[in-house]
């Protein structure tokens, strides 16, 4: 009898690593804005200038694909995705639905100890917020405030949920702060101040009414940089 037949040996494919390296190089060129939304991504091009062969590129433009941040055409090929305002509006309502349950988890089940860890972040918001930075560091520091809110939460699918929005987020975020730097520098620290103390006195429907109206706020200024959806580029 063979004793290995009742378990059989597994091992990650060898590409496997490749593929992850690529994906993450797309991921930053489109969300630095170093391929532009309705831009043509070639495979061949791509494998060319990353030394690679076509399939981990191909494995790679896969993954984006799920994450919405590249969409494929029949024949035409795949580009980088371009948001409109309908876009933002259902990325935003989901994200106001998730973070909200998130709000509720904390409130019962972080400890104080957690909610330190959004403290920490908050005042590191407003070292940032006196000092000279990219807007790509200030989107940075705001996600993993909202990602560490949705950790502590203890909720795992939530988090599942939350993280795999989180492309199409700070998609959106970059967007707008480009268009206008600067418009979170001082409002920024300050909601997400609010929200940790409220998370701190365990007060449930106060921390909900701070988050929802910071992400309202967020969202009205960011839609501005959308365009409707008749006025986007015309599709291959």
């Amino acid at each position: 009898m063979n004793e290995n037949s009742g378990f059989p040996v597994l091992s990650a494919p060898s590409s496997r690593t490749l593929s992850d390296h690529v994906t993450h190089q797309l991921r930053q060129a489109i969300l630095t804005g170093q391929l532009k939304p309705g831009q043509r991504i070639v495979e061949r091009e791509i494998a060319e200038a990353m030394q690679t062969s076509r399939g981990p590129v191909r494995d790679a433009l896969k993954l984006l694909e799920n994450e919405r941040l590249v969409v494929r055409y029949p024949h035409k090929g795949t580009f980088v995705a371009w948001l409109n305002r309908r876009d933002a509006e259902e990325i935003y309502s989901l994200r106001e639905a998730i973070e909200l349950l998130a709000v509720d988890y904390v409130v019962k089940h972080a400890t104080d100890e957690q909610i330190d860890e959004l403290d920490k972040l908050v005042e590191s918001m407003a070292i940032q917020a006196a000092q000279d930075y990219t807007e790509f560091e200030a989107t940075d520091i705001d996600l993993e405030f909202h990602h560490t809110m949705c950790r502590i939460s203890g909720h795992k699918r939530l988090l599942t949920a939350w993280e795999a929005l989180n492309p199409q987020i700070r998609m959106i975020l970059l967007y707008h702060r480009t268009a206008l730097p600067g418009d979170f520098r001082e409002r920024g620290v300050e909601w997400h101040r609010q929200i940790v103390e409220a998370l701190r006195q365990r007060d449930i429907e106060l921390a909900r009414e701070l988050l929802r109206k910071h992400l309202a706020a967020s969202f009205q200024t960011v839609a501005e940089s959308f365009p409707e959806e008749g006025d986007e580029p015309a599709r291959p």
